[in-house]
């Protein structure tokens, strides 16, 4: 156990993390509490919601429409406000919080009252998130008044509360990501409305009335197209595998995991370029990769027979993508921790786990590549089982060699993206000119292939079929081996050099990740020869300085020549 978790524990065992509150969060109400305009605010807010509900009642009661139906119509608009007013103001009250810290010129005196970057950014979350949970609380007098009309149970109105504040806590690490990230208030302020405005609706509407048409399709019971499906379908629905995994996994998985990844993000930013930026972000992603395979893999074995390869494919691409996002996301990573980090590890008597978790390219190159390659495995592993177990499966072997073909491209070249991320970075690029460079290359690799293909087949006239084999070295050549084999046309070669393609990837991955190792190792060995030389000389000059003092000290006085002529 490290040392953070051990202390942690002891002060839970003590009580003294219910008896000492955070600091920040402390002092961030106390300044809401002096603030005069909040209760005005606030009671804006519910008058216009409650004459927007009213305004809709007498309407509805105008055309006859049945209590049970106005009642479903109230829960659908409140919660539909409700949300796009939790995803406005959360994130712009955690924009404020660190950027007018900085702005204000008090961030040094944060810094110097002793908290670690994890409590500030624990303070400054808690200290949003309860603004907007207040908001939320107070329309909450509002949100029952569907229950009154019908049409929907107390059940159902407490669980999309309950929603409402998760998706609160998301909004407000949102925006609390992209405050640590600038150092002008009003700068954070207009990129994190931006987003909020950008992002909110696309969101609302996928995961809202997009995705209520695919959930009535598996029960009947929850309604289709309306956007707020989620706390009906928890009281509807049969309770079986797809409740667990619709229902319960998959919104753990929505919200918990982005939640998660925006916090460690705003640590990493609040940590300094000399102490451990990694360990956080690293966890996340030893645990964000198994759950997304799982997921992946529940998937493809819920759908039917016919939708299986479909299904197996859309999990692996998803997952391909996670594990390239990671090798972006590790793109910064130093050659390996430095003195700070070792001084802190040698005082907390750290684990070689929390070691292993440090900073380090190589270590976290092979941290991605290990994770990532373990669960492409496990994931094509269980897709490939569920198809050869299954006793009335049709084209057996056509799905088996689809789902296997397309997973060992995807999982080769994702090895390619790793080692050149890693290669380039150990070459002491910056690490957004690595990302840059790397998707570069990603996108020519993918592009330029069937460019020549299809001007090949234009000139020669001999059609894009003969040369669809050029476009082997692209990423998207996995998909026209899906259709060689459905299609049954040419399927052996196209397999055979798609196959060549992805051993080629995934061998010029690994020789750029020793070639990072060596570059690493020796880019690591010269920091510590400048290091040495500067004690050596610090110590050398400490030394000569005790020299003369001593020399000084041990000397007979000098007789003046006053004294002399006496």
């Amino acid at each position: 156990m490290s040392g953070n978790a051990r202390a942690t524990f002891e002060r839970l065992a003590r009580g003294e993390i219910f008896r000492e509150p955070n600091a920040l969060w402390t002092r961030e109400m106390r300044q809401q509490a002096r603030v005069g305009r909040t209760p005005w605010i606030l009671l804006a807010l519910t008058l216009t919601i409650s004459l927007l509900l009213c305004s809709i009642g007498g309407v509805a009661r105008a055309s006859e429409s049945s209590p049970a139906t106005l009642g479903v119509a109230l829960y659908q608009v409140f919660f539909s406000v409700a949300y796009f007013v939790v995803v406005l103001v959360g994130p712009a009250v955690a924009a404020n919080s660190i950027a007018s810290e900085r702005e204000g010129r008090t961030w040094e005196a944060v810094l110097l009252a002793g908290l670690a970057p994890r409590a500030i950014a624990r303070g400054k979350f808690l200290a949003a998130y309860t603004t907007i949970a207040l908001y939320i609380v107070v329309l909450a007098p509002v949100g029952a008044l569907p229950f009154l009309f019908g049409g929907v149970t107390a059940t159902e109105v407490v669980v999309a509360f309950l929603l409402l504040f998760a998706i609160a806590a998301v909004t407000v690490v949102f925006g609390l990501a992209v405050s640590s990230l600038m150092t002008s208030l009003r700068g954070a302020l207009v990129l994190t409305l931006i987003l909020a405005v950008c992002l909110g609706p696309v969101i609302f509407g996928i995961l809202g009335s997009g995705a209520s048409i695919g959930i009535h399709e598996v029960w009947r019971d929850v309604p289709e197209g309306f956007p707020i499906w989620l706390p009906l379908a928890y009281t509807r629905a049969t309770f079986g595998a797809e409740y667990i995994l619709f229902l319960v996994l998959g919104p753990l998985v929505i919200l918990g995991l982005p939640a998660w990844f925006l916090f460690e993000v705003a640590v990493a930013n609040l940590t300094g370029e000399s102490d451990d930026r990694s360990t956080g972000l690293k966890r996340w992603f030893v645990v964000a990769t198994p759950v997304m395979a799982l997921l992946a893999a529940i998937v493809a074995r819920l759908v039917d027979d016919g939708a299986r390869v479909g299904a197996s494919v859309a999990g692996l691409s998803l997952l391909f993508l996670h594990l390239v996002f990671g090798s972006f996301l590790f793109a910064d990573e130093p050659w390996g921790p430095s003195r700070r980090v070792l001084v802190h590890w040698e005082r907390r008597r750290a684990g070689a786990l929390t070691r292993f978790f440090g900073p380090g390219l190589v270590k976290t190159t092979s941290l991605v590549a290990l994770v990532g390659i373990l669960c492409f495995a496990a994931t094509t592993a269980s897709d490939l089982l569920a198809v050869a177990l299954d006793p009335v499966a049709s084209d057996a072997h056509e799905h088996l060699v689809s789902i296997a073909a397309f997973a060992t491209y995807a999982m080769l070249f994702f090895v390619f993206v790793a080692g050149l991320t890693a290669w380039l970075r150990a070459r002491g690029a910056f690490a957004w000119t690595v990302r840059i460079v790397v998707a570069a290359v990603v996108a020519l690799v993918a592009i330029v292939p069937w460019v020549v293909a299809v001007v090949g087949g234009l000139v020669t006239g001999g059609g894009t079929d003969d040369w669809v084999v050029i476009g082997g070295p692209s990423p998207v050549y996995a998909f026209v081996m899906l259709s060689a084999i459905r299609r049954e046309t040419n399927a052996t070669n196209v397999v055979l050099v798609g196959t060549a393609c992805a051993l080629a990837w995934g061998l010029a991955g690994v020789l750029c990740f020793f070639r990072a190792t060596r570059l690493a190792a020796r880019s690591r060995a010269a920091y510590e020869e400048a290091t040495r030389r500067a004690d050596d000389a610090l110590a050398y000059e400490d030394a000569a300085r005790d020299e003369t003092a001593l020399a000084t000290r041990s000397a007979p006085p000098v007789a003046t020549p006053t004294e002399t002529a006496s």
